[in-house]
């Protein structure tokens, strides 16, 4: 089985080999491919859970677009690390 970390490396790279790096021309097709694997893991879970885990999404995807644009538009700034 593979770590966490490799699975989600191998899906990152089979979307955008999938769509030749050009994730816009394919959007459709990724946000099928993601909802999808989110519905099949919510209806794995309890409806306690289910519950939980729908009530926090939101934040959590707001949390992962303002990572991503971070990533994508870094800053000419060098962070300082300590």
């Amino acid at each position: 089985m593979l770590s966490e970390q490799d699975l989600v490396q191998r899906i990152f790279r089979t979307a955008l080999e999938g769509c030749d790096g050009d994730v816009e021309a394919r959007r459709n097709a990724i946000w099928l491919a993601a909802t999808t694997m989110m519905a099949d893991l919510l209806r794995g879970a309890d409806p306690f859970t289910r519950e939980r885990l729908l009530k926090q999404l939101g934040s959590e995807l707001r949390d992962s677009v303002a990572h991503l644009t971070e990533l994508l538009s870094p800053s000419p700034y060098p962070r300082v690390t300590h």
